[in-house]
């Protein structure tokens, strides 16, 4: 697609068109419902493609709409503002409209946040990963750290115990002995080292513990402790508990760490999940999926939109593009 600069005068106009704002609006908020039809798809591509201002502004829109995802992310810890946000995120509200809304009280935060949510985990965190890049880092222990895509972590380290908290994503460590504990903080659940090599990853609900050599002590949220966890063994613990996950070959853990994403009888949508990680640009997935065959196989975290049009053509599902790199994936005979 041509840059509509090029056909409608400076960029900057192009977005000010209020008919065209609020159309872009209203269908960046359907797609946020995860509750458009297959016709409705359809028609979006249809407008997006009638008119190079249709995907500006759509563009331009998602914009904003992204900072409200990244500040679902970064006020992920307890907060009393937290149902509020949650409320009016899952409402489709844009960001206008949540500053009319919001009490005065949130006003200041909630526009910290909208401004520069990137920057308050940039200053949270000690060492974090842009979108795509796995890199290992040695903390002040001597202990390795690898982490994946798109992940934040703080050190605390003292004289009686170490402590790395998990902002976001996902690490490995190598822990190095010592005489002080070292813990994996995250979600309010901790897992400690029994002399291991582990992974941790975190989402919005629910944190994964797998242990690739040795062993860990896992407590959930609450103060639950969980079963003493050995090579290949997993845990999955939310708010509600903490739940046993099936056992994997040791060396198949924390796969990412060699640039790679190993599935072994997966549901679609979560290896969809899993290659989005590395793009840079959303991937939401519409329609049911309960039909489409599990996936086994290997895929590089280098060439993620290579993976999923292999995947696609795989499971015979249907790739929309949208601006802004975008990806929409369905079923082909998604209702």
């Amino acid at each position: 697609m041509s840059d509509p600069s090029d056909l409608y005068g400076p960029a900057s106009k192009l977005g000010s068109d209020p008919a065209l704002r609020e159309h872009a609006q209203y269908w960046i908020a359907r797609l946020a419902t995860k509750d458009i039809s297959a016709t409705e798809l359809d028609a979006l591509e249809t407008w997006l493609t009638a008119d190079p201002r249709h995907a500006y502004a759509f563009s331009r829109e998602r914009a904003l709409w992204q900072d409200l995802d990244a500040v679902a992310d970064v006020l992920a810890e307890p907060s009393p503002a937290l149902p509020f946000m949650r409320s009016i995120l899952r409402q489709g509200v844009m960001r206008r409209r949540i500053l009319r809304a919001a009490p005065v009280a949130l006003a200041a935060s909630l526009m910290a946040a909208l401004l520069g949510p990137s920057l308050v985990l940039d200053l949270r965190a000690d060492h974090r990963t842009d979108v795509g890049e796995v890199r290992s880092v040695t903390l002040p222990d001597g202990t390795t750290a690898m982490l994946d895509s798109a992940t934040a972590i703080s050190v605390a380290f003292d004289g009686d115990r170490r402590v790395v908290h998990l902002l976001a994503g996902r690490a490995w460590f190598n822990v190095h002995h010592e005489g002080r504990p070292f813990y994996v903080e995250a979600h309010g659940g901790e897992t400690r080292d029994i002399g291991t090599a582990f992974e941790v990853r975190r989402n919005s609900r629910a944190v994964e513990v797998g242990v690739t050599q040795g062993a860990v002590s896992v407590r959930a949220p609450g103060g639950i402790n969980g079963p003493t966890l050995h090579a290949g063994e997993r845990v999955r613990y939310t708010d509600d508990g903490l739940h046993r996950l099936s056992t994997l070959p040791s060396a198949d853990l924390a796969s990412w760490r060699k640039g790679e994403l190993l599935f072994d009888k997966q549901p679609v949508k979560a290896v969809i999940t899993e290659i989005a990680r590395y793009r840079g640009a959303p991937v939401w997935t519409f329609g049911d999926f309960g039909g489409v065959d599990a996936v086994s196989g290997l895929f590089l975290i280098e060439r993620p939109d290579e993976a999923l049009e292999t995947l696609s053509k795989m499971r015979g599902l249907r790739i929309t593009k949208l601006p802004g790199g975008i990806l929409i994936i369905r079923p082909n005979l998604a209702p």
